[in-house]
């Protein structure tokens, strides 16, 4: 039956060539249009002898190689071509077909790597023509694949996808992908995902990590609450969503409702506390400060769980209470190195109120850790900069062998530098280390912006001793909160003697910036450095996506390793349409 369907949509068409002045590439797109690509290129070929100057066989000859494949074949014949006179939209839909032949080819790799990297390459092209390509891998078997495609297919509008991943949010069962879900259904809000976010909040079994990532993405969905939903939440008999209840408050900065979270000081659950305390720190309202309330804000001073007890002591601070100073001296200075911590990390948090404290700790502590935290709070109230900057440069010179993550673990209001707890998964390579860089950036960042005099070093240092492991986001922390300054400090390192530096230095501008000047370096350097540098710089190349860089990459596309062809045809496709 298929035969026959095929013999006559062919003579069809042949019939309504000949009525229309023969149009000879009418068999080839009706071949390709049933999927026959190998009729096509035959068809292609054989009329190519006949007419082998025809513009439009070559064009449709390209094209059905790269829909079956044979993407260097498709190559030779785009290079004999393109030489001729096109006109601008021809070229732009010819490079176009060569690019996601590429990525189309690499979907079947045998290599689990190279077929990663065309998903993540076709996502990153933002086209239509990616939806199939995530809807398959959300819909596989693998795990990982799942998960890199829920955080792409995040970032897409598109009704297919968002119904996708509301449908992995109720039935999947691998943690690392579930948790990556209920991540991403913050980007993706409809009434159907808050109310299964809302049950995996309840869910006493939820652990905890699956509870907080559903708490903030539940918040961010909400503009606005009706008051019977908010009592519905506060009066709950899941802690969760007692809890959630708070973050609503907070979130949405409703003052007139924060009488429904005071009676939650004297909660049962330690994390219901810690979210009611942190709603009245956050709201800092006079209309709560009666003996009453101030009675159980100061019951939580003498609880056992540090962040309880620091959450309460945080409150006091701002109200002007003694007695908050007396809890963070207890706990800033407890013998075990996590609680020191999660005080210096509260104490940052307190800003003018907790200055005086900051600085005498700063200047007496023994912990480089609690030192580094209360730095930055007094860098961000602007007090003792100096010194400040100081104790985070001596840090950065010194420390380089320990790695370093902010830690959350405790509470989501405080944060604070800590070793590195962060283990190996599977979804990114060399994860401890990619964190560990983000930390450090992070803080050499805030020694641009305050213009230390050693920053530019501190920069030149780390760059020096750290392989270019850091991805887009993290490249843009190094300067996202700088001045122009901050930014110049960089582009000088463009002219710097020491190649490795001026490679680091294009690769941080075409991140953050798209500076079109790192353009020059990064395909100058290309051609001498290793596999896994060339990837990063053909990934910044994409980042720019200066048209001036598309000789460039289609020259890449007939290099012999896949993996470089698959990043080479998304970045000439994002230069195409940027």
């Amino acid at each position: 039956m298929y035969k026959v369907f095929k013999r006559f949509i062919i003579s069809l068409t042949a019939c309504s060539s000949c009525l229309f002045s023969e149009d000879l590439t009418s068999k080839i797109y009706t071949h390709l249009f049933i999927h026959d690509t190998p009729s096509a290129i035959l068809e292609a070929k054989n009329l190519l002898k006949i007419h082998p100057d025809s513009k439009e066989l070559q064009f449709a000859l390209i094209r059905a190689l790269s829909e079956r494949g044979e993407d260097v074949e498709a190559i030779k014949v785009w290079k004999k071509v393109s030489n001729e006179e096109l006109d601008s939209k021809q070229k732009r839909n010819l490079l176009e077909i060569l690019g996601w032949g590429v990525l189309k080819k690499s979907e079947d790799s045998s290599l689990q790597f190279v077929r990663l990297t065309s998903l993540i390459g076709a996502a990153l092209t933002r086209d239509a023509k990616a939806i199939p390509v995530l809807l398959r891998h959300l819909r596989g078997t693998n795990a990982l694949f799942r998960a890199v495609a829920v955080n792409l297919a995040a970032n897409y509008g598109d009704a297919p996808l968002q119904e996708e991943l509301l449908r992995l949010l109720k039935e999947e069962k691998v943690w690392y992908v579930r948790l990556e879900v209920i991540k991403a259904s913050g980007r993706a809000p409809s009434v159907a995902v808050r109310a299964v976010l809302k049950e995996i909040i309840a869910n006493p079994k939820t652990l905890a990590e699956e509870k907080s990532a559903a708490l903030i993405a539940l918040v961010s969905m909400y503009d606005s609450v009706d008051e019977e939903e908010l009592k519905t939440l506060v009066k709950s008999n899941r802690a969760g969503l007692r809890q959630l209840g708070c973050e609503v408050v907070s979130a949405l900065e409703l003052k007139d409702k924060v009488g429904y979270v005071i009676p939650l000081l004297q909660d049962a659950s330690p994390d219901v506390r810690i979210s009611a305390l942190s709603v009245l720190a956050l709201m800092r309202l006079d209309s709560y400060k009666g003996k009453k309330v101030t009675a159980l804000i100061e019951n939580n001073l003498h609880d056992t769980n540090p962040a309880v007890a620091l959450t309460a002591a945080y409150l006091c601070l701002i109200l002007k209470a003694e007695k908050g100073e007396l809890v963070f001296r207890k706990w800033i200075e407890d013998p075990r190195e996590e609680n020191r911590r999660l005080a210096s990390g509260a104490l940052a948090k307190t800003g003018v109120f907790g200055a005086k404290l900051a600085k005498e700790f700063l200047l007496k502590g023994k912990d480089s850790y609690v030192r580094v935290n209360l730095a930055l709070g007094l860098i961000g109230i602007r007090e003792n900069v100096n010194e400040a900057c100081g104790v985070l440069y001596a840090a950065l010179i010194s420390e380089k062998e320990t790695k370093w993550m902010w830690e959350h673990e405790h509470h989501f209001l405080f944060r604070s530098l800590a070793p590195s707890k962060v283990g190996f998964i599977e979804q990114v390579p060399n994860y401890p280390a990619l964190v560990d860089q983000l930390t450090r950036l992070e803080l050499l960042s805030l020694l641009s912006v305050m213009r230390h005099p050693k920053a530019l070093d501190a920069v030149k240092d780390f760059l020096k001793h750290t392989s270019w492991g850091v991805s887009g986001a993290a490249a843009v922390t190094l300067l996202q909160e700088g001045d122009e300054n901050a930014f110049l400090a960089v582009q000088d390192l463009l002219d710097d003697p020491d190649e490795k530096l001026r490679i680091q230095a294009a690769l941080i501008l075409a991140m953050i910036g798209s500076d079109p000047r790192a353009v020059g370096v990064l395909q100058e350097a290309y051609t001498h450095v290793d596999r896994d540098m060339k990837i990063h710089i053909l990934e910044a190349i994409a980042r720019i996506g200066a048209p001036e860089s598309i000789p460039f990459l289609v020259n890449i596309l007939e290099e012999p390793f896949q993996v470089l062809r698959v990043v080479a045809a998304s970045a000439l496709i994002q230069c195409l349409y940027h």
